[in-house]
């Protein structure tokens, strides 16, 4: 059985935005002061080291 997994955090490549996901609103919010450039495509890092699928 494996475990498919979610990110909680993620970080523009482009602009340096952090974003952490928050379950109680169902979305990415801003993380702490990295609010990165208002006019950047972010561009997450979407192929990173973060693995979806987890084996036991």
């Amino acid at each position: 059985m494996v475990e498919i997994r979610t990110p909680d955090e993620r970080s523009c490549l482009r602009c340096g935005r952090r974003e952490v996901w928050d379950e109680d609103a169902g979305a990415w919010q801003v993380g702490g002061d990295a609010v990165g450039d208002v006019y950047c495509i972010h561009d997450w890092d979407v192929t990173g080291e973060f693995t979806p699928v987890a084996k036991p």
